[in-house]
């Protein structure tokens, strides 16, 4: 007896159960192509749900603060000893992007899995940081957290480069969120468009676009589709590039095109093409 091909057999379903298995098909290849780390993926949910377990002490935070207390000046202030634990940070950790840098798209690490790595991005800096002023005294030393950043609050000094808008503060203890500003939330969206690996955003918008176009098999009119929305792809990017070069947010014609090129390939994959053949 021969075997349906997939294709075929799911053309076959019900229109539900086509939309339960290519929703479940697609969540899973977009966890597979930006969180391909399970073990990660886990850890950074208890990171979320419980952020107080990332500012460890099992590192050498005894050498670490005796390197800082000697660039330390004697008659130092209190500003004088931020500076020195945030520029002590800045020169042992250098930046690197959570994709680059674990695979995942986002992981917070522990303060001592930071120290470890040698490398982290504004997340695990300010984890480190958070720990080490701590483990100085300052107690009430936090993260601060908002969609393009990640940074820290000692007393009322915020450090790191505070964003100007906050959505996540910590209050004894307790995550609070907010929602910040639409056109701020769009400016977020960019900056990750462009720093984000080109060919991982591009594979989940082709799968996207496959998913759609079942179960039509007409293979040009596909291509034709694919081009399309390559096109509409580009142009989104091109503007989240120019927004993140010269740093000012725009609503450009550039974006309104892309958008519509990638609209219209998405619309006309659910258009009815040459119908299967069995």
């Amino acid at each position: 007896m021969k075997r349906m091909p997939l294709w075929h057999w799911l053309s076959e379903r019900s229109f539900l159960v086509r939309l339960i298995i290519k929703t479940v098909l697609f969540i899973c290849i977009f966890l597979v192509v930006t969180f391909p780390n399970p073990v990660l993926n886990i850890k950074q949910v208890q990171a979320y749900l419980n952020t107080e377990t990332l500012f460890d002490t099992n590192f050498e935070l005894d050498v670490i603060n005796a390197e800082i207390d000697s660039l330390l000046p004697a008659n130092h202030t209190t500003l004088d000893e931020y500076k020195a634990v945030v520029q002590f940070v800045y020169q042992h950790i250098p930046y690197q992007f959570d994709w680059d840098n674990w695979g995942n798209s986002e992981y917070w690490p522990s303060a001592s899995e930071t120290w470890r790595r040698g490398r982290e991005d504004c997340d695990g800096r300010a984890i480190l940081a958070v720990a080490i002023f701590r483990s100085r005294g300052y107690k009430d030393a936090n993260i601060v957290g908002s969609m393009k950043h990640l940074w820290i609050k000692v007393g009322d000094q915020e450090l790191m480069g505070p964003d100007r808008e906050t959505i996540m503060v910590m209050d004894q203890g307790q995550k609070k969120m907010r929602m910040p500003p639409f056109i701020y939330m769009v400016e977020a969206m960019a900056l990750q468009l462009s720093y984000y690996p080109i060919f991982r955003m591009l594979l989940i918008t082709l799968i996207a676009l496959i998913l759609l176009y079942h179960p039509a098999t007409d293979v040009q009119r596909l291509l034709g589709l694919a081009v399309v929305a390559i096109i509409g792809f580009v142009l989104i990017v091109d503007w989240a590039d120019a927004v993140a070069f010269y740093e000012e947010m725009k609503l450009t014609v550039g974006l309104a095109a892309g958008g519509l090129l990638l609209l219209m390939a998405f619309i006309l994959a659910l258009w009815p093409g040459r119908p299967l053949r069995k």
